[in-house]
């Protein structure tokens, strides 16, 4: 009972919010309602979200030496030794292929997707994070991956604008993670990730402050775009101050608050920053679907 335990820690279920965005699809083709569409999108969901525990697990099985040194993740089971390394890896293993094996006989575009995604997280793991900046760009990439799965398995079109929207708001996010994880681990920074050899504060904060601007001017072009005016003739372009203010508040909690190496603390927990996510969500919802 304790290992199993000890295994679903390992495979980091509230990290599963990340997958959200396979309801993006749905949500902005005014379809999220459509039980049809619903119910392969929450599917979709869950299969995204088992492949990516096993991602996690096998990551933490070749990271755990480095883990040890970082005063987060040396807790985590297999870092810290209270689960076994070698079984676990076999479980990541035989997770992996049960997904990719529903996906195969559900979605084939869903299947290809979730396998671009595992195979990309194994060559991150052993070569592709060595590559700086696009390191960041290959973790980016797995959200755009995220909307994809959703959108093929419902069968719903996907919009070039939402992709490079998507793609930007995740590369901004994965950009701070490695800045504060440079702030934070100071001399033992390249012992726990080797790129950051490569980065300095310097540039990270001006790599961070040319994403930000860019993810706020792809989102205006995107609520403005000929896609949006032809699909909802709305008003969507009013919910940008909440995406701005959103950023600006997770940068004020990164330099203000030392927070930022994990997204998923500031999404959760700090409330200001939920209860503005949440405004978005619900004008969101009533610009689409309603025509305000």
């Amino acid at each position: 009972m304790k290992r199993t335990l000890l295994l679903i820690k390992e495979m980091r279920p509230h990290q599963w919010v990340k997958n959200l965005f396979v309801f993006a699809p749905a949500l902005f083709s005014k379809e999220i309602f459509n039980p049809r569409v619903l119910i392969e999108s929450i599917v979709a969901f869950v299969l995204f979200s088992l492949i990516s525990s096993s991602v996690y697990i096998i990551n933490d099985y070749f990271d755990r030496e480095a883990d040890k040194e970082h005063p987060v993740k040396k807790n985590r089971p297999i870092a810290s030794g209270a689960l076994p390394a070698v079984p676990a890896l076999i479980f990541a293993i035989v997770l992996a292929t049960g997904v990719l094996s529903i996906a195969l006989f559900w979605r084939r575009g869903t299947f290809f997707v979730l396998l671009v995604y595992f195979v990309l997280n194994i060559l991150y793991s052993f070569y592709l994070k060595r590559l700086p900046i696009l390191d960041v760009f290959f973790v980016a990439i797995g959200f755009d991956l995220r909307e994809a799965a959703g959108g093929l398995a419902s069968d719903i079109y996907l919009s070039p604008w939402m992709l490079v929207v998507t793609f930007l708001l995740a590369l901004f996010l994965a950009s701070i993670k490695r800045r504060q994880e440079l702030w934070k681990l100071k001399e033992n920074a390249e012992v726990h990730r080797e790129i950051l050899k490569e980065y300095n504060l310097s540039f990270l904060d001006q790599f961070i402050s040319i994403i930000a601007s860019s993810t706020i001017i792809a989102y205006v072009l995107y609520t403005l775009s000929p896609e949006i005016k032809t699909k909802f003739s709305t008003n969507l372009y009013l919910t940008t101050p909440f995406v701005l203010y959103g950023l600006l508040r997770y940068l004020y909690l990164v330099h203000m608050r030392g927070l930022g190496d994990d997204p998923i603390e500031i999404i959760l927990y700090d409330t200001p920053f939920k209860l503005n996510l949440l405004m978005w969500g619900l004008f969101v919802l009533v610009i689409i679907y309603f025509g305000w």
